[in-house]
C-alpha cells in the first residue's frame, strides 16, 4: 500500500505545513482538512494550491470531509449538496480524486430501513455532482453507536444501493473496531468500491469513553490490525493506507517530528500486516 497522512494527524501544521512535512517525511499522498483548505484560501487561491502540490513530492488524495450530510430535511439538504459542489469543484482543479462524506447521529429509534433508504439516495446524488468533476465520493461510516451508519455491513448496503459508479467507502481501523464490525463483512468487500483505507490504533479504554482523542499510532493499542490488512490483501485492496489521528499528544509534537513519527509508524504496522 502507498503510505498517506490526514491533516488531522499534524494539527499544529497549517495547510502548506502539512504538505511541506509530509513530503519531508516521505509520504505519498495527503487528506486536506476543510479547515485548513478554507484558512488557506481565504489569502491564495485553488490554482496557487494546485502548484504547490505539483512543486512538491505529495498528492493530495481526498479533502476530508462534508459532515453530517444525511437525515436531514429538505433545506439542508441543499446546503449538504452545495457544500458537496464546492469541495468537488476545488478537488478537481487541484488533482484529488476523493471528497469525504461523513453520516449524522440519528436518533435512538429510528427505523434502520429509513436511513439506509436517506442516506443511499443522499450518496447518488452528492455522487452525480461529483462526476460533474470527475471525482469520487468516499463513504465513511463512524462506529459510535450513537451514528446513523455505525458499522461496515450497513455502509456497504448504503453504498451497493446508491449504485453509483463515483461513490465507494472509507474504511477506517478505528471505527471498524469500535462499531463492532465483523472482518468477515470486510470479506466480502468489492474492492473496487474500497477508495481509501484510514489506518490508526487505539488505546484500551471503557467503551463509554471512547473518543476520537484515544487514537494512537499504529502498532502501540489494540485493533487487530494484522487481521484487518490480511483480509484487506486477501479482496486485493492495494491503495493508500492514510494515517488519521486527532491526539493532542502528538499535537504538541516538532512538527516534523510528529510527522517523520507518524511515517515510521504506519510503515512498521504495514510490514507487520503483510507479514505470515
Amino acid at each position: 500500500m502507498q503510505i498517506g497522512l490526514n491533516g488531522s494527524t499534524t494539527n499544529q501544521c497549517n495547510l502548506i505545513e502539512d504538505i511541506e512535512v509530509a513530503t519531508k517525511a516521505g509520504f505519498e499522498t495527503l487528506e486536506l482538512r476543510t479547515y485548513k483548505l478554507d484558512s488557506y484560501l481565504e489569502d491564495h487561491s485553488v490554482q496557487e494550491l494546485a502548484e504547490r502540490f505539483q512543486e512538491s513530492g505529495v498528492r493530495p488524495y481526498a479533502i476530508n470531509s462534508v459532515e453530517f450530510f444525511n437525515m436531514k430535511p429538505e433545506l439542508e439538504q441543499q446546503k449538504m449538496l452545495q457544500e458537496t459542489e464546492r469541495w468537488c469543484r476545488i478537488a478537481s482543479k487541484i488533482g484529488c480524486p476523493y471528497v469525504i462524506a461523513v453520516p449524522s447521529e440519528a436518533p435512538e429509534g429510528t427505523p434502520k430501513e429509513d436511513i439506509i433508504e436517506n442516506t443511499s439516495q443522499m450518496l447518488k446524488r452528492m455522487g452525480d455532482i461529483a462526476a460533474k468533476h470527475n471525482v469520487s465520493i468516499a463513504f465513511e461510516f463512524i462506529g459510535y453507536k450513537t451514528f446513523s451508519v455505525n458499522e461496515l455491513k450497513t455502509a456497504d448496503d448504503i453504498v451497493s444501493r446508491a449504485d453509483h459508479s463515483n461513490v465507494g467507502l472509507v474504511l477506517d481501523a478505528y471505527h471498524f473496531f469500535i462499531g463492532e464490525s465483523k472482518l468477515e463483512d470486510l470479506e466480502q468487500l468489492n474492492k473496487d468500491k474500497l477508495f481509501i483505507f484510514h489506518i490508526d490504533d487505539a488505546e484500551e479504554v471503557p467503551e463509554e469513553e471512547r473518543t476520537e482523542a484515544n487514537r494512537v499510532f499504529p502498532t502501540l493499542g489494540i485493533i487487530p490490525l494484522r487481521d484487518i490488512g490480511k483480509t484487506l490483501e486477501r479482496i486485493g485492496y492495494d491503495g493508500v493506507a492514510s494515517l488519521e489521528l486527532f491526539r493532542e499528544e502528538y499535537w504538541n509534537m516538532d512538527k516534523q517530528e510528529c510527522a517523520n513519527t507518524a511515517y515510521y509508524y504506519v510503515e512498521k504496522a504495514l510490514h507487520e500486516m503483510a507479514s505470515t
